[in-house]
């Protein structure tokens, strides 16, 4: 008898694979927080994703009812030991999560692989995060819970709701995206506050990172409000502003090179050039202002509830302005020329105009020259209109710093253009 190993039996193995993995990462977490005997650690937690992965293959071809042995076996022995433990007031910690790596286990079964792999992380963190989260619970006023509350509901409840067509004069509002952008914002905040909370105001610039992958317009406007909220925060605050308008000069290339390798070639040294003069300007204001900088993360801010709604709803109504604005000009004056195109949608959004005139340069209907500066003028324009929310809502050595590099990106965004 010739022994075998077909297609489903690999399939199988990866899922087998798949299901430890999981399990293990859990596992590891739990056998590290507890030093003492615990109910399931790091060998239990892969056994039970297994279970959890072979009772959906029973189920699916052999029998649907084992699922009340399989899982109602873990859910007992989960009761017994919350029982037995009940009087140490331990919790019940463990035995939810080993119901969950059960469920990672089936979902791996049918194939879920990214959603069992997102609960495995998830799951993982807030196991972790134990001292982290309840530290921040007992710290956080009942101002904040209630806001928190709201924005969740309203975010939920609202955003399914809205319609993603396009009303009014030139189908210039689409309530769902322009709701997108309040939530955007609301989240560059939040990210700002846990960071302000946790590290003080020395590591804001890191929102400036994180932000910058999502919108380094929604971080332009945050921090620069926080700039004056705080004068404390100012340096901090201006490098993740600048940071921001980097790592969105990276995201350009990365777009530009999934598409369009040799376009993202022409525009490389344009975005790194400017990308440097970044680098060396964030350095030289370090260097210079390094005192006040260590000053400032001495000092004790007065934290004020940061989720708001109002904040995020003003950016929303501005950026509807824009919106509408823009559209406007595009039906009076059409969008025939690609650079008064790429201007005006540079203003809303790089990633659209860069993805659009890759793709147009790739298929070879517009030539790699144009499509060059229309992403490069793209690059000036949003510049130039989160400059204007920096001078607007930011404080005056934020605004001061900052018109630097906005002159800067100007002046070397139409230099290259005319070179090029």
């Amino acid at each position: 008898m010739e022994f075998k190993i077909g297609e489903e039996t690999y399939t199988l193995l990866f899922k087998l694979v798949f299901s430890i993995a999981a399990g293990l990462l859990i596992g590891l977490e739990r056998e590290h927080r507890t030093k003492t005997e615990i109910f399931a650690g790091i060998r239990t937690f892969p056994l039970i994703s297994i279970l959890g992965m072979l009772s959906g293959l029973i189920f699916d071809k052999y029998w649907e009812g084992i699922l009340y042995f399989t899982f109602g076996g873990i859910v007992i022995l989960a009761a017994i030991n919350y029982f037995l433990e009940y009087r140490k007031d331990i919790g019940s910690t463990t035995e939810i999560a080993t119901f969950i790596a059960f469920i990672i286990g089936f979902l791996i079964y049918y194939e879920h692989y990214y959603i069992a792999a997102f609960l495995s992380v998830v799951t993982t963190g807030l196991l972790a995060l134990k001292r982290t989260l309840e530290k921040f619970a007992k710290e956080i006023s009942e101002e904040d819970l209630f806001a928190i509350l709201k924005f969740a509901i309203v975010t939920v409840v609202i955003f399914p709701l809205l319609p993603d067509k396009n009303y009014g004069p030139f189908g210039a509002l689409n309530p769902r995206n322009i709701w997108e952008m309040v939530v955007l914002v609301s989240v560059i905040d939040f990210i700002a506050y846990i960071i302000l909370r946790w590290k003080g105001t020395k590591t804001l610039w890191i929102t400036g990172v994180v932000g910058g992958l999502i919108s380094s317009t929604a971080v332009s406007y945050e921090l620069s409000k926080l700039s004056k909220k705080y004068r404390a925060v100012t340096y901090s605050a201006l490098f993740g502003i600048i940071l921001a308008w980097l790592v969105m000069n990276f995201r350009v290339l990365f777009l530009t090179g999934v598409i369009n390798t040799k376009l993202m070639l022409s525009v490389l040294f344009p975005i790194v050039a400017l990308s440097a003069f970044y680098i060396a300007l964030i350095v030289y204001i370090y260097i210079k202002n390094k005192t006040k900088i260590a000053e400032a993360s001495q000092q004790e801010i007065p934290f004020s509830n940061p989720f708001q709604i109002t904040s995020a709803l003003q950016f929303g109504l501005i950026y509807a302005a824009v919106i509408f604005v823009t559209k406007a000009l595009q039906h009076f004056y059409g969008t025939k020329g690609v650079f008064l195109a790429s201007f005006l949608s540079g203003i809303i959004d790089v990633d659209a105009i860069t993805l659009s005139l890759s793709t147009l340069s790739k298929n070879g209907v517009l030539e790699s020259i144009i499509a060059s500066k229309g992403i490069i003028l793209a690059v000036v324009s949003n510049s130039i209109f989160k400059y204007i929310y920096i001078f607007i809502f930011g404080n005056k050595e934020v605004v001061k710093y900052m018109t630097v590099f906005m002159a800067l990106t100007v002046v070397l965004g139409f230099g290259f253009i005319i070179i090029l």
